[in-house]
């Protein structure tokens, strides 16, 4: 465990700071401006809203930790699906259908989210 020595301060940054990789994310999925903007500001307010709910009392640590889990989470998988995610905008921006995800795609999803999720929840 890399963060044993964490207070509830440290909780806190990590949280907003996994929030806002999450957003950034997300901005990058978007293809207009102010879906970008849209997106990025949910993400934030989500942030936000939720370590300021559960971020405070008994079970904090706990909170800020599985909120974490689950942002970072998904902020990897973004970067590690990036040539798969460009592909498919490639094909939207040529009028395209996008392509289908097949089994094999699920599978790798899954185990890789797994992987990543598993990797985290060592560290915290």
């Amino acid at each position: 465990m890399l963060t044993e020595h964490f207070t509830t301060a440290h909780w806190w940054i990590a949280a907003v700071v996994s929030g806002l990789a999450l957003a950034t994310a997300g901005a990058t999925l978007a293809t207009t401006r102010r879906a970008k903007v849209a997106g990025a500001v949910t993400v934030t307010a989500v942030t936000g809203l939720y370590t300021g709910l559960k971020g405070t009392g008994d079970g904090a640590v706990q909170a800020l930790q599985l909120y974490i889990l689950g942002t970072l989470s998904l902020a990897i998988l973004r970067l590690v699906f990036a040539g798969w995610l460009r592909r498919q905008r490639e094909r939207h921006e040529a009028g395209e259908p996008p392509e289908q995800p097949t089994a094999r795609h699920i599978a790798v999803f899954l185990a890789t989210f797994a992987a990543i999720v598993a990797g985290i929840a060592v560290t915290l």
